[in-house]
Order: structure tokens, then C-alpha cells, then sequence
């Protein structure tokens, strides 16, 4: 079995999707859909790991200044922009004295701000478009080529990305839930260094936690999308087909280029 993480000197949280259980017992290709932060650091050993690894799309979820502050180093790979927000209001690129400035108040302030921004994800119009392309677009290239699809820290943006492209392709919601919380081992050092560049000393403990709260994922996060997708528009079967436009035979279509 192909390993999931691949490891890249200047990038983290880097996996391929491959080798879930979906749909009537299939899985899902290995080398095919892979899910990571940014690639703004990659050195050129890393893109040509990439470019070895068979992929050949990148598709960026961050907003237009996240790009323009932190483009990706891709060589030769395509890019395809697709912003779910208009800004990054997951906070996961803000500076240490930008986080201390909005979440030094309260020890609960990163996950509250979490749990807002998953609630954004699910009925803002803007991700709701942005997922809906997203999921045309892995439709129509086909799996001729290996897919990357990212944001700044790919754990929220990019983590929901992933939430509808495993259950469109019938893998099991235990499943997904086990693959978004990958985030955490995936993204060990980064979030500790996020934490490690709180200064310690009086009053910082509650932005300390904030800061490790917004770093990485919960399954509270998880399941706000959940339960909002559950009771606000009938489950994820009517979500997809509905919400994001991508209709049952778009999804068989998915199941037959992405399942083996």
C-alpha cells in the first residue's frame, strides 16, 4: 500500500486520498486526489516530487491576497484559482501580533472564531459556489492527472473540500471524520511551532490555546458542518445534489473515474 503522507522538506499536511473504501465496496485510486497546505515554500526538490508523483493540477482555495502574499512555487504544474472566501477567515496565515490582538481576551476565543467560520462554510453562498466548481472541476479532468487542492494550513477550507469529494464518492462518514482529524499528526510540527511563537508570560495562556485552537481541528468543528447540513438542508446526500449542484449522475460519473 502506498504511504498517505508524502513527506516534502518545505510543505506539511500533505496526503493522498487514496485507498478509502467508497462506493459499493470500491476504492478510491491511490495517486490520484491529494489534499495539502500551501505551496508557497516548496523548494524545487519538493515540486519535483510532486511532478513524480504523477500530479500535474493544483487547485488553490485561498482568497486573492493570500495568493498574492504567498504564491505557490509550482514549476511547471498548472493552477487553477478557486477562492472559498473573499479573505482567510480561518486566520491560519495571521501573524502571531495579529492573533494577539484578537484572541487574547478569552481562552475560548480561537475555537469560538473555528466554529463560526465552519458554520460560513457550509451556508455562505460564496463557499457554497466555490465547492460546487470544485467539484465540476474534479469531475472534468477526469483523473487523467494527479490533483493537489490546498488553502493556507489545508485543514479547514481544504478539510471541507475533502468532506465532499470522500462522501461523493460513497465513502463511509466515520471514514471522513477519521481522514479530517489526520490533520493534527499531519500538521504536528506546524502547530507547534504556531504555539511556540506565543511568547510566554502573564495573561497569554488564553491566547496561547486560542492560537492552538485556530492551528488545528476538532471533531466539534466537524460536526457543527455536520449538524448544519443535517438539519438546515436534509444531509449531505441532499447538500450535494441540491445545495452544491452536483447531481447523482455526477457522482456515479465521479464513483467510475475515481474508484478502482
Amino acid at each position: 500500500m502506498p504511504e498517505r503522507l508524502l513527506n516534502l522538506t518545505a510543505g506539511f499536511n500533505f496526503r493522498d486520498l487514496g485507498g478509502y473504501q467508497g462506493s459499493n465496496g470500491r476504492t478510491v485510486k491511490w495517486r490520484k486526489l491529494w489534499r495539502t497546505a500551501h505551496l508557497a515554500s516548496l523548494t524545487a526538490e519538493d515540486s519535483q516530487k510532486l511532478i513524480d508523483a504523477g500530479i500535474g493540477v493544483v487547485i488553490d482555495l485561498r482568497s486573492t491576497a493570500e495568493v498574492q502574499q504567498f504564491p505557490d512555487q509550482l514549476g511547471s504544474l498548472q493552477s487553477i484559482h478557486l477562492p472559498v472566501f473573499d479573505n482567510d477567515e480561518t486566520e491560519s496565515a495571521a501573524s502571531a501580533a495579529e492573533l494577539e490582538r484578537l484572541f487574547s481576551r478569552e481562552h475560548r476565543g480561537g475555537y469560538l472564531r473555528m466554529m463560526r467560520v465552519y458554520r460560513r462554510l457550509v451556508i455562505s453562498p460564496q463557499a457554497q459556489q466555490a465547492y460546487s466548481e470544485f467539484l465540476q472541476l474534479i469531475l472534468k479532468l477526469g483523473g487523467q492527472c494527479g490533483i493537489i487542492f490546498h488553502c493556507s494550513a489545508g485543514k479547514d477550507r481544504t478539510g471541507m473540500a475533502a468532506v465532499f469529494l470522500l462522501r461523493a464518492l460513497g465513502v463511509a462518514p466515520e471514514t471522513v471524520l477519521a481522514d479530517y482529524l489526520l490533520t493534527n499528526p499531519a500538521s504536528e510540527k506546524h502547530i507547534s511551532d504556531r504555539v511556540a511563537a506565543v511568547p510566554i508570560g502573564p495573561g497569554r495562556q488564553n491566547f496561547r490555546q486560542s492560537v492552538r485552537d485556530l492551528a488545528s481541528v476538532h471533531s466539534d468543528y466537524y460536526n457543527q458542518a455536520m449538524c448544519l447540513i443535517n438539519y438546515e438542508y436534509g444531509g449531505m446526500s441532499a447538500y450535494l445534489t441540491e445545495i452544491l449542484r452536483f447531481s447523482l449522475a455526477d457522482q456515479a460519473k465521479l464513483q467510475k473515474l475515481y474508484l478502482v
